[in-house]
């Protein structure tokens, strides 16, 4: 699985990328008042990989039940449901800009809550790196879930608190196809979703491409560009989503 993170400027320009360790040098003076060249302190490192996603919904579990829980008191009609929330989490260990995706069945509200709760949640400082949490909700028990197909379609292009986003997201598609066609024909990768979270000012806060298969990082900062240098209509209340499955053959 690959996913890029942008998180885009307050004028909704070019984006960067979540932060890499620090290698740069700082000057300090030396006992004669020279110069001297100092590392900057790197983030400790991890004593071993990456929480993997069974590892992450454990940690989550709790908060995710109390979203479903809240989110059932107040629509006693949601039954069962599922979604993944994908993030990238920077040197830090803080997860940024998490967008579900691949979900069904859940309100809104449940999402949100879900989403901030992961957001919340500090990991295991270390070099950047990326995670998709599937989650399921099955006879009113909150499982982890398993992630969806790679195939997309852009007729299934979604937004939420966003109804007038579609023509924005219809003019950006030329350029996410030209994204697209840097792919390496052997990757084999069959898609990828692109999204991004839209302030209120229609300018969005970051954005992130991600996919099952090995995505060139060339490819999906592309992809997160191209949605993070948009400018949409403002959302109808609070952040918006908005959320682009390209599918494609590798072959081409």
């Amino acid at each position: 699985m690959g996913v890029a993170l942008v998180a885009c400027g307050a004028a909704g320009g070019s984006g960067t990328t979540a932060p890499e360790p620090a290698t740069t040098a700082r000057a300090v003076s030396g006992p004669a008042g020279a110069p001297v060249s100092t590392p900057l302190p790197s983030p400790p490192a991890r004593a071993s990989a990456p929480p993997d996603a069974a590892a992450l919904f454990r940690l989550l579990q709790a908060d995710l039940v109390t979203c479903y829980e809240l989110g059932k008191k107040a629509t006693p009609e949601m039954g069962d449901g599922k979604l993944t929330l994908n993030a990238s989490i920077d040197a830090s260990g803080k997860p940024l800009c998490v967008i579900p995706s691949d979900h069904t069945g859940l309100t809104q509200e449940v999402e949100d809550c879900m989403s901030a709760r992961f957001a919340a949640q500090r990991l295991p400082p270390g070099t950047p790196w990326s995670a998709s949490v599937p989650v399921a909700v099955r006879g009113g028990a909150v499982q982890p879930g398993e992630r969806g197909s790679d195939l997309a379609s852009l007729d299934s292009v979604e937004t939420f608190r966003m109804p007038d986003a579609f023509d924005t997201l219809e003019s950006l598609e030329p350029a996410l196809q030209a994204c697209v066609r840097a792919l390496p024909p052997a990757s084999g990768v069959k898609g990828l979703l692109v999204g991004a979270r839209v302030g209120i000012d229609g300018r969005p806060q970051c954005a992130l491409a991600t996919s099952r298969g090995a995505l060139p990082a060339s490819v999906a900062d592309c992809a997160a560009g191209v949605l993070c240098g948009a400018k949409f209509p403002p959302p109808k209340r609070g952040a918006g989503l908005v959320l682009v499955p390209i599918g494609f053959s590798s072959s081409k």
